[in-house]
């Protein structure tokens, strides 16, 4: 097998290289690291403040359809980490939060501006906190690349509903609510968005990045992946959300060994914590997840 170049594992990742330049502050030190620069606007020019609103409506949607659960020791913990990376991000200014959903099924997902979502699954089948951390990484790398914001406005789009979501974005109307209810709802919506292999291969170096910044080992992600593999080999074709719009794991877990190369993990690098293990245990005190409603049984 051919040795690869750094820019034919990014040609491979579907990452294009004129979206890519030397991330600040990597000059100076000599490596040969290079982190995607994202652009300075989203799709149809949608602002800071209009993505902000919008993912605020969604929220609140959401959040009315799933059974989100609140803990005085893992709420702040998941806070905590979410803050850490997105100061390390190149969207730092966006209000990022994230919450617990009580369901066993292992994903997280992230909404335009920041809010965020990570299933009580997730935290149960993680390991170590390096694990967790690029998974988050990895959402709020969705955020900073506009892949969210974009693939909504796209879905809009696609029904003629952009002109109107856009016009009542700040308008207490009831309109935004209404466009979404119609639409299916916040959660099938999200549901139904497929990022690009471009965009997810993009989230995952932007995460890499900001795990690095942020003082953890980004060998999380290759744990990660190697995890998550294993679960999908394992589950027996059982549907697994957080991979299922993804490049393949092994596809995925080669290219972030390949970046770990191309950096200097500091010798004291994150990848573990007290604090984790403690959410960890908390997890099993929460109670148990609603059941899922039954979907209707197809007559004939």
């Amino acid at each position: 097998m051919p040795i690869l170049s750094r820019r034919d594992w990014l040609r491979n990742a579907g990452m294009g290289t004129a979206v890519l330049s030397f991330a600040p502050g990597l000059l100076s030190t000599g490596l040969l690291a290079e982190e995607p620069r994202v652009p300075d606007h989203s799709r149809n020019n949608v602002s800071d403040e209009d993505e902000i609103a919008l993912g605020n409506r969604f929220a609140a949607e959401l959040e009315k359809e799933s059974p989100i659960v609140s803990n005085s020791t893992i709420d702040p913990y998941l806070n905590s980490i979410v803050q850490e990376l997105a100061s390390k991000s190149q969207r730092p200014n966006m209000p990022y939060n994230i919450k617990l959903i009580n369901t066993y099924d292992v994903n997280a997902c992230s909404l335009p501006g920041g809010a965020m979502y990570c299933n009580r699954g997730l935290l149960e089948v993680v390991t170590s906190e390096d694990q967790l951390v690029a998974t988050l990484a990895h959402e709020i790398g969705h955020v900073v690349g506009r892949h969210v914001i974009n693939k909504i406005m796209l879905s809009f789009e696609a029904k003629a509903l952009l002109k109107p979501v856009l016009d009542n974005l700040h308008k207490k109307n009831g309109v935004i609510e209404k466009i979404i209810l119609e639409m299916g709802g916040a959660v099938a919506m999200l549901a139904m968005l497929h990022f690009s292999r471009q965009d997810e291969a993009q989230a995952d170096l932007l995460g890499f990045y900001e795990m690095w910044r942020a003082g953890w080992d980004p060998h999380g992600f290759v744990k990660m992946f190697a995890m998550l593999d294993k679960i999908e080999k394992a589950s027996g074709g059982i549907n697994i959300p957080f991979l299922s719009d993804h490049p393949p794991t092994p596809e995925r877990l080669a290219a972030m060994k390949h970046e770990l190369t191309q950096v200097r993990i500091p010798s004291d690098a994150r990848t573990d914590s007290i604090s984790f293990h403690k959410c960890k245990a908390m997890a099993h005190f929460l109670p148990a997840p609603p059941p899922k409603p039954r979907k209707p049984q197809s007559k004939g």
